[in-house]
């Protein structure tokens, strides 16, 4: 039986999942259309849902096409917006097909209820009441000439510097107010982290967490340094940050996503 959530005034609601995975790895789409009945069943108000990255296996292009329909469909169903960010199996698509946009991106980037970055862009925002979201994923050029995978990049096209990441740092310590990451990576000191993030750190005094995908709870195989561990440290910081994948179940034995609380 669900247990309903208490919940103040001043707070609200947010609903993280990742590496869905959708038809393989074991998803047949069954563990979002589960976790959504949860949700409307608890009678949960929220905010806004994230999706952090691999929502959508890379290559099969048939797989692509009912994701494209299926996922969305899932997701209208809960009246909140969606910010949804690329992981490296989105990234894949375009290694197998050099067709730069994936598929789900394509179909919801004009949709009203998505929320999506430029292809190009490393990092977007949005600020819920006084917390500044960070969103990061990975990203790859329109032209096809680099794209990160794995939270990193070797092209030496890439054209974000360390200095473009550590200005974003400043734009992070600038906020008047709470910030919370979420990324389709770990921060040095969590399970499979990214190098590129690395050149975020030290963290501002305002950032209260960072959330991420990628390294599934429980995958003996991808996933061997810690790998039944939700809280992870960050590397010169007392912030924590948290695995919440994954949604599919092969992989990671049962279906992992996270309700975060944002306000007072």
């Amino acid at each position: 039986m669900s247990t309903r959530m208490s919940i103040d005034s001043g707070e609200s609601l947010h609903w993280v999942f990742s590496d869905l995975q959708f038809l393989q790895a074991g998803s047949d789409g069954m563990p979002l259309q589960n976790a959504v009945d949860d949700i409307l069943e608890q009678g949960l108000p929220l905010r806004s849902v994230w999706l952090l990255g691999d929502i959508a296996y890379g290559t099969n292009v048939e797989n692509l096409r009912e994701a494209t329909t299926v996922i969305p469909k899932q997701l209208a169903r809960i009246n909140a917006p969606v910010y949804y960010i690329l992981g490296n199996h989105e990234i894949d698509y375009f290694w197998h097909t050099q067709i730069v946009t994936p598929p789900l991106y394509g179909q919801v980037r004009d949709n009203d209820q998505w929320h999506v970055p430029e292809l190009d862009s490393f990092y977007f925002t949005e600020t819920f009441d006084e917390t500044l979201v960070v969103f990061m994923g990975d990203h790859i050029s329109k032209d096809g000439r680099w794209a990160t995978s794995g939270g990193d990049c070797a092209s030496e096209f890439y054209p974000y510097s360390a200095s473009d990441y550590q200005q974003l740092r400043k734009t992070i310590a600038a906020h008047d107010g709470p910030v919370v990451m979420a990324s389709h990576y770990a921060l040095p000191g969590g399970q499979r982290p990214s190098k590129l993030l690395q050149q975020l750190l030290p963290l501002p005094e305002n950032v209260r967490t960072h959330l991420y995908g990628h390294a599934h709870i429980g995958d003996l195989i991808w996933n061997k340094e810690r790998p039944w561990q939700r809280e992870n440290p960050i590397e010169g910081s007392d912030v924590r940050q948290y695995n919440i994948s994954a949604l599919e179940p092969e992989r990671s034995p049962g279906s992992h996503s996270a309700i975060l609380t944002l306000g007072t």
